[in-house]
């Protein structure tokens, strides 16, 4: 999808949720929506010289799971680590995973290596920019700044589900989500624990 088309979703989600009182003010709104507008086009650059240099192939998801902890405090592994790589003309995408359980609770790690990713990165990251968040009495979600870098944490308060999303390099997503929380304070203290140094430097 071009630039100036995913511009324009972009401006109309940031209009539409300007309206609905979830962004603080219009110069929040503008202001994102110009920060957008260079983030994808410095991120754009970015996968072109990965183009030029034939780099455009996720890693191979046997790969990705050398990035996958080996362990989480207080929970044991449920099973090996799971993945899988896909190619075709246009993408390539690698994920990779790792469950963990504490009696009847669960907590799962996921690396995705999404060649076409910078288009998603460029949407998430003005919403941040805009000051974009919720809370009501089944959700809390906002924009997160971690070790990893920038993320998205959700609190589903019924489900008493947590995650966190990590955007890493433009190029992957790590994903910690667990259930019976009261916050996202465990998935956060997870996802700031994995070394992703050499992830970030792809």
């Amino acid at each position: 999808m071009k630039l100036v088309g995913l511009t324009t979703i972009c401006a109309s989600a940031i209009v539409l949720l300007f309206s609905c009182g979830k962004v603080k003010d219009a110069a929040n709104a503008a202001e994102g929506l110009k920060n957008y507008a260079q983030n994808m086009e410095a991120s754009t650059k970015k996968m072109e010289d990965r183009r030029s240099k034939g780099d455009t192939i996720a890693l191979p998801y046997a790969e990705l799971q050398k990035y996958l902890p080996a362990s989480v405090s207080g929970y044991t592994k449920d099973g090996d680590p799971e993945g899988e790589s896909m190619n075709m003309t246009g993408a390539s995408y690698s994920t990779a995973s790792q469950k963990f359980k504490k009696g009847d609770d669960d907590l799962k790690v996921t690396i995705v290596d999404y060649n076409a990713a910078y288009a998603l990165f460029g949407m998430a990251t003005a919403m941040m920019q805009t000051g974009f968040s919720v809370d009501n009495a089944d959700e809390k979600l906002g924009g997160v700044e971690l070790k990893a870098g920038k993320g998205w944490e959700d609190f589903k308060k019924k489900e008493k589900r947590a995650s966190v999303v990590v955007t890493i390099n433009e190029r992957f997503l790590v994903t910690v989500e667990a259930s019976n929380q009261t916050s996202t304070d465990l998935v956060k203290d997870v996802a700031n624990s994995l070394d992703l140094k050499k992830l970030a430097d792809l």
